[in-house]
């Protein structure tokens, strides 16, 4: 939903009030009333966090709009003294009206300051809650997530509701009391003035139900182009090496241009039909304003008012019309952060780990280091979606002091055999099982990833230096440490050519390695983190054969009692194995040398 600010037409305001008025009669409709004021008793537990601060600040725009409507009274004062009515009051009437003027200056730089403390606090309390929640919650439901969609909801969501923490009850308060105190004094004054000012909300209430569904109409428009324009400038900086590889610069510039074509053309469209709406809007404020003008002057020329009046009744007439357009743009701010708490709330209340035998995990982990850890499944079956199995009936087994790989064709379900051993999936049927051979034994979950080290496919190093790099799976190791971890990688050969060593900038995605290096990299980290079981995913498949042996020997070496599980299509690495598992066509069995042979001659 888009922002109502200071600069958007009265039609505007009115036109998001009904659209928020609809939102809410729908969601009472559809039995959802319960869900919108959760959404409201949510953020107000960060009001209430902070609600000596936002106490003050709702203080200090009460002030200050009590000060804006002394003004008016005050220049009433001062012209009525200019003009000779009230001569004698000049001096007194003129410092009283610098002294308003000056005190507003103040309460507004102190408003600034507190406002923005305020909202710094609170989003980056919210962005913080949601950003620990996310990477808390359960994989599998995770995984239906974009990580732009994430990022928006971490970042942009949470800014909406913090601006709503912090505006919607000062606003409320400074808008009722700016336009109380104007109705009040118009009426005390003239009634038939107050009404007059008033008389543009019908016209705007009848015309907004046309005006609200066309720009909601736009409103999608824009996001969905916003939504490809992201998307695209996010693929293209990521493979930018790709793009310039294969000469697609041109392509890929034409396709930018279309974008942006597209998203001018929507903005100038949704741009003509306000421009059509403000001006009709805005001829009939300017009636009313005539109108208003026009009876003060009439007043004054049958000699019932002064000019003073006049001023006043004039302003207070602008101020009544204002703080009638606040009023409405006060609910168009409850339903956008409602949207954007909903949007929160949907990935805060997924699933979270569970974490619930870590304790017993922890015991296993203590144990491996005389007993190693063994992983298998038994009678797995899983899918992701219903009907569509990965496998039925498999099963597998990785015993201490072992290599074992898994074989298949890409797609089959190599690597979601690796995230059911590290608990990031769990099975329809069947168990996945850790533990120490002869002794404690825990289904896969969260708790038991302690157990395991995963270096995954693709790039996972981050920013910073190599040492920073290892240092994320193991914050106290020592400059030692690392370099060991390094050397049983095979890694500490080139890293220690270069000018600052493990202190090297790594740079984005590790840009300034060769594959083959950061893989080395990944797999010292994981060396480091001196996990049971080590789990490597077509980890060294941009090793040479020779470079990937010698990997593998350390690994074993390094801790004999160590579980090594490796997703693999090279032979060199099947030499090693102690056995070796297929998954193919919905099935997952070991295999003999024969059958291997048979696999890699049809692959």
């Amino acid at each position: 939903m888009q922002n109502i600010g200071p600069g958007f037409s009265h039609m505007e305001r009115m036109r998001v009030l009904v659209g928020g008025i609809k939102h809410i009669i729908q969601r009472i409709k559809e039995g959802r009333l319960q869900q919108l004021m959760g959404e409201i008793l949510w953020m107000y537990v960060y009001v209430r966090r902070y609600w000596l601060m936002i106490g003050i600040y709702i203080l200090l725009g009460a002030s200050g709009s009590v000060l804006s409507l002394g003004t008016s009274v005050v220049s009433k004062d001062l012209v009525d003294a200019i003009t000779g009515v009230n001569s004698m009051e000049i001096i007194r009437v003129a410092c009283t009206y610098v002294g308003v003027g000056v005190g507003q200056i103040f309460i507004n730089a102190v408003k600034s300051r507190l406002s923005l403390k305020v909202r710094l606090k609170v989003t980056n309390e919210i962005r913080a809650d949601i950003y620990e929640q996310v990477l808390q919650t359960n994989w599998e439901s995770l995984a239906r997530y974009r990580s732009g969609d994430l990022l928006y909801r971490v970042n942009g969501d949470a800014g909406m509701v913090a601006n709503t923490i912090l505006t919607f009850l000062p606003n409320v308060v400074t808008t009722v009391i700016s336009f109380g105190g104007a109705f009040i004094i118009v009426v005390q004054n003239d009634p038939w003035m107050a009404l007059i000012a008033l008389l543009g909300a019908p016209i705007s209430f009848l015309t907004s139900r046309y005006s609200a569904r066309k720009m909601r109409d736009f409103q999608r428009e824009n996001q969905n182009v916003a939504s490809d324009r992201t998307v695209f400038d996010q693929e293209t900086f990521q493979n930018m090496q790709f793009i310039k590889a294969f000469g697609m610069v041109e392509r890929v510039t034409e396709k930018f241009h279309k974008i942006q074509d597209e998203f001018v053309r929507i903005a100038l469209d949704q741009n003509k039909f306000q421009q059509t709406m403000t001006i009709a809007t805005s001829l009939v404020g300017q009636a009313v304003g005539y109108a208003c003008y026009g009876f003060a002057a009439f007043r004054l020329w049958q000699g019932q008012i002064s000019y003073g009046t006049m001023t006043m009744f004039v302003s207070m007439a602008g101020s009544l019309r204002g703080s009638f357009s606040g009023i409405l743009g006060l609910l168009p701010m409850v339903i956008r952060s409602g949207i954007s708490a909903e949007r929160i709330m949907e990935i805060t209340s997924l699933p979270r780990d569970s974490m619930e035998d870590k304790e017993e995990a922890e015991e296993i982990r203590r144990e491996s280091r005389r007993k190693g850890v063994f992983v298998e499944m038994e009678d797995v079956d899983f899918a992701y979606e219903e009907e569509k199995w990965v496998y039925r009936d498999a099963r597998f087994q990785a015993r201490p002091g072992e290599i074992v790989a898994l074989i298949g064709p890409s797609g089959q379900g190599k690597t979601t055999t690796l995230n059911l051993l590290l608990g990031l999936y769990h099975p329809q049927r069947g168990q996945v099982r850790v533990g120490n051979p002869g002794g404690r034994m825990l289904r896969a979950s969260s708790s038991t990833r302690c157990l395991f080290s995963y270096i995954p496919q693709g790039n996972t190093l981050f920013t910073g230096t190599i040492a920073d790099n290892m240092r994320m799976v193991k914050p106290e190791a020592t400059d030692e440490e690392i370099r060991s971890a390094l050397e049983a990688a095979c890694a500490w050969e080139f890293v220690e050519r270069l000018e600052k060593g493990m202190d090297t900038e790594v740079r984005e995605r590790g840009n300034r390695f060769s594959e083959g290096q950061k893989q080395r990299l990944s797999i010292a980290r994981a060396l480091l983190a001196d996990a049971p079981v080590m789990i490597l995913d077509e980890a060294t498949s941009a090793l040479d054969v020779a470079t990937e042996r010698r990997v593998l020997r350390r690994i074993i070496r390094r801790e004999p009692h160590r579980t090594v599980i490796v997703a693999a299509h090279r032979p060199s690495v099947f030499s090693m194995c102690s056995r070796i598992y297929k998954v193919q066509e919905g099935h997952m069995a070991e295999v003999t040398e024969e059958e291997v042979e048979e696999f890699l001659q049809a692959f």
